[in-house]
């Protein structure tokens, strides 16, 4: 009988898999996912309006030094006010639309909250405000500081408060960054609740508050006074009451949104 040597190799133990994990998120990582998320694409909100705005200055540049190199260099058309820049902030508004359609049921279907989906869209809106405010406000200030590119254009410093000191500027593009994208939150919310219907219900009650307002006031005999409030408050000053329209939006577009379903949107 052969006796055999006892095998060095051990004898193979079934794996053990780790514990699943049962401890609920925190809410910022559940936030942060949402913004992730909203960025998943950064070609909408970033690259395409910078790449789209690149090209109307090197337009505008183009065609002002030629208009600049066959007039005099004063009189009436010795600065070229254009003011191209300000689409930057109708852009924000679609981009804020098309974020909430697209992303607000795959959000649900990944698990998302709807609180934690519009936390998410605002941190995403805050980000992209702080930042374009900041690419306006320093090419204004570069814009002023080389007298128009050299040509007199005023692009970037068409409005005299983004001719004044950076910080003032910012805070203003901050402002009003804001104020677009709380427009479009409310808009898109209503569009993913209610689809053509209310979106016709919706500009069709806009357009009949903005007629009724100026019509009252016109009754009252108000104008002089509206026209002193904007100069007692100022342009950064009229701007900060804004915040009460952006927040009046955000909390139409979560009454919405809190109500809507994925196969709404």
């Amino acid at each position: 009988m052969i006796a055999t040597a006892p095998s060095s190799i051990p004898a193979s133990e079934p794996a053990v898999e780790a514990p699943l994990s049962l401890a609920p998120r925190s809410l910022a990582t559940r936030v942060g996912t949402s913004v992730r998320l909203l960025f998943a694409n950064p070609w909408t909100p970033i690259y395409t309006p910078l790449l789209i705005l690149g090209i109307i200055l090197l337009m505008n540049l183009a065609i002002w030094g030629i208009v600049r190199a066959n007039i005099p260099a004063e009189g009436e058309m010795a600065e070229g006010v254009n003011g191209g820049a300000f689409f930057l902030f109708v852009y924000m508004l679609v981009v804020a639309v098309q974020s909430i359609n697209q992303a607000f049921p795959l959000a649900l279907g990944y698990g998302s909250t709807r609180r934690d989906f519009l936390l998410g869209f605002g941190v995403f809106a805050l980000i992209l405000s702080v930042g374009y405010a900041a690419i306006l406000a320093t090419a204004a200030w570069v814009e002023e500081s080389t007298g128009g590119w050299g040509i007199g254009l005023q692009f970037f410093s068409a409005d005299a408060l983004w001719r004044s000191d950076w910080p003032q500027a910012f805070g203003f593009g901050v402002l009003l960054m804001m104020l677009f994208f709380g427009i479009g939150a409310a808009t898109a919310a209503v569009y993913v609740r209610w689809r053509a219907l209310g979106m016709y219900v919706f500009w069709a009650g806009l357009v009949f508050l903005l007629i009724g307002g100026a019509a009252l006031v016109t009754l009252l005999d108000a104008w002089p006074q509206v026209g002193e409030f904007f100069v007692w408050a100022g342009v950064l000053g009229t701007a900060a009451w804004s915040l009460i329209l952006t927040a009046f939006c955000a909390l139409t577009a979560w009454l919405i949104l809190r109500r809507a379903t994925p196969s709404q949107g």
